[in-house]
């Protein structure tokens, strides 16, 4: 009996000290847990993430200005220009996602590996993070992570601040599995889409760009029967998600969520990710794609209809 008693007394000690140090700790997360999302292990906390940053497996990447990095970051924190590393031009449009070899190259620079968790974070509400996160998870890397609340959280805190770039690591990073492309819908795929009411496609542009009045092309306005939400919509004044219940009510009366796929867009596929993040994490939908080209490729081809309105 003594010998069980002793047997039990080690397991649940090692088990306290297992469990209870690990970096998947619910209980730092609790804010985000309880707004209700379909799926939250995208997303952590400032606290989560100062939790963290001793751990060697726990990369934290800076996407904003250099300058604003070098002002001040979080302890450890590798900046990265989140539009030269997450798109490029291709094919004479811009903003298109770049090579698996071109963000290999930028991953291996942060000393990151496939086991690596990558947290992401920003100054505007996770807005370029989410455009990591989806290049990622489109190349298969599927530990990554966005700081929720983002810069501003972590200073308004009054957590630790550093001005020194962490010590210089390098890696021969490689994704390990072949691209996704179940997340990237291209142009022929968003023709079809518009006399299909099973695609809805999301214009996640301002209502001033959505309309023609804010032209960012040779020609403004939009894809016809698409549906505008702007992105700033899905946060609130801190840059933290709104819950889900706020959330699946945007984008229900919009009729975002009536059809069977949903296509995002915006500008140069930026805000486009932000949106497919929220809808595709938060709220479950299960087959949400960016349309990478969006509206850089599609307002500058004179043989694609358009409305404005």
């Amino acid at each position: 009996m003594n010998n069980l008693k002793k047997y039990i007394i080690t397991i649940m000690t090692i088990s306290i000290f297992v469990f209870g140090c690990s970096s998947e700790d619910n209980s730092l997360n609790n804010e985000i847990d309880d707004r209700g999302y379909i799926d939250s292990s995208r997303l952590v906390s400032t606290e989560w993430l100062q939790n963290e940053l001793n751990n060697d497996e726990v990369i934290v990447i800076d996407v904003r200005k250099k300058d604003q990095y070098d002002s001040g970051h979080i302890p450890g924190a590798f900046h990265m220009t989140p539009g030269e590393v997450f798109q490029q031009e291709i094919d004479g449009v811009k903003g298109m996602l770049p090579s698996a070899s071109h963000i290999e190259m930028n991953l291996s620079l942060a000393g990151a590996t496939p086991n690596s968790t990558i947290v992401f974070y920003d100054g505007n509400s996770n807005l370029w993070s989410s455009r990591g996160l989806w290049a990622l998870e489109v190349y298969g890397h599927k530990n990554t992570k966005l700081l929720d609340g983002v810069w501003g959280k972590w200073e308004s805190e009054g957590r630790e601040i550093s001005t020194s770039p962490p010590d210089p690591k390098s890696s021969n990073y490689k994704f390990n599995s072949s691209i996704d492309n179940s997340l990237i819908a291209g142009l022929d795929e968003i023709i079809e889409s518009i006399d299909d009411p099973s695609k809805i496609v999301c214009d996640t542009r301002s209502p001033e760009e959505y309309s023609g009045k804010d032209v960012r092309a040779e020609r403004g306005g939009h894809i016809p029967n698409s549906k505008n939400v702007n992105w700033v919509m899905g946060v609130n004044d801190s840059g933290e998600f709104k819950s889900a219940n706020e959330l699946k009510k945007l984008y229900d009366d919009a009729g975002i969520t009536d059809g069977e796929t949903i296509y995002t867009l915006c500008q140069t596929a930026v805000r486009a990710t932000h949106t497919w993040f929220i809808l595709s994490y938060l709220l479950g939908e299960k087959n949400v794609k960016v349309y990478d080209g969006s509206w850089t490729e599609w307002g500058n081809d004179s043989s694609l209809p358009i409305e404005t309105r």
